[in-house]
């Protein structure tokens, strides 16, 4: 499964743990901070992460 450690941009008000999630991987990586920011999840992530994928 792809989930990894989780992932923010300071640009956006979510964060990201599924190295599938289309906006998660579109995040330049110099914009990349890792953990969640106190930010709620991604629903895509969360759509990822709950088929298993």
């Amino acid at each position: 499964m792809p989930k990894t450690n989780p992932w923010h941009s300071l640009k956006e008000n979510r964060y990201h743990d599924n190295t599938r999630c289309g906006p998660g991987s579109e995040i330049p990586a110099h914009n990349r901070v890792p953990g969640t920011g106190n930010k709620p999840h991604c629903t895509d992530c969360t759509k990822l992460n709950s088929e298993g994928k």
